[in-house]
């Protein structure tokens, strides 16, 4: 991930978490699709997020450092702490945002892009400069009003930022694993953590951009999860009882709200590409 002022750190906290909760659970990790999967996913993507949205900033403005947020046994003793397995416990307060482009571009012998741009919030400030053909960006929007945040507006200063290409690479050789994007605002980190599960249990690229997501999408304090309409309705019941707020049976034009992802897996030993892209939106994967 990118480093702050981006949010790509939310992803990798929860990333973390859930590889905590394997590590220390008596039994494999749960099943994609699963309503302890979707449990475990959305907690610590609330805990990644009450993270970010406390610290996350310009990096000459931030009161922590990258090291204390990544720090695996700070992340633990917060999963101990905080983390139910049958209820949900953790709020955090991410903030709805979007309007993105992406792409990603592998080689033959693994050089990797991943990109995406954005003007936000639709068509940015709507103030387009004269002969030019686009609008100017309005990332403003990201700063804090907070006094005293390390992200409040400030001059000569950059904002919370929520775009987030990614790559996954072998922990052993640094070689390339994946890109992969989901843009769409607040989306993206809760995305890649969901194909990055999706991906190590199994799941070919597209299966894994396929597959029902949800998204903490609302804002707020308690932090609504919202749920595409393939999710199980017997999972969404599990999740109901677990005390999740949610909004389940997302479909149509309401589905922008999941983001569009777009994924690269290279075989390390062959070389072979395997491309998916998102069937939410307008894209496709092409070799050539």
């Amino acid at each position: 991930q990118v480093p702050p002022n981006g949010q790509g750190i939310a992803g990798l906290i929860a990333l973390k978490g859930l590889n905590y909760l394997e590590k220390e659970g008596s039994d494999t990790a749960p099943v994609p699709g699963s309503a302890d999967c979707y449990h475990r996913m959305i907690e610590m993507m609330r805990l990644g997020f009450a993270d970010a949205r406390e610290h996350v900033a310009d990096p000459d403005h931030m009161k922590v450092s990258f090291d204390f947020l990544l720090d695996s046994h700070r992340i633990e003793e917060r999963v101990q702490n905080l983390f139910d397995p049958e209820v949900a416990a953790i709020r955090g307060a991410p903030l709805p945002s979007s309007c993105t482009v992406s792409f990603q571009v592998v080689d033959g012998v693994g050089n990797a892009i991943s990109f995406v741009n954005s003007n936000f919030m639709g068509f940015g400030t709507g103030i387009v400069p004269a002969a030019c053909g686009f609008t100017l960006q309005n990332r403003g929007f990201g700063f804090s009003l907070q006094p005293g945040h390390a992200n409040v507006v400030a001059p000569r200063k950059r904002p919370y930022h929520t775009i987030i290409p990614g790559m996954l690479t072998f922990a052993d050789t640094n070689e390339l694993y994946a890109t992969i994007s989901n843009m769409g605002g607040n989306m993206q980190p809760q995305g890649h953590v969901q194909l990055t599960v999706g991906l190590l249990a199994g799941l070919d690229p597209q299966a894994a951009i396929d597959f029902p997501r949800f998204c903490i999408a609302d804002g707020t304090k308690d932090g609504q999860v919202q749920f595409e309409a393939e999710v199980d309705e017997a999972v969404v019941k599990d999740l109901e009882h677990r005390g999740h707020d949610l909004k389940a049976g997302v479909s149509g034009h309401g589905r922008a709200v999941f983001g569009r992802a777009q994924i690269i897996k290279r075989d390390r030993k062959t070389g072979v590409l395997w491309a998916g892209s998102d069937g939410r939106a307008d894209g496709c994967a092409i070799g050539f």
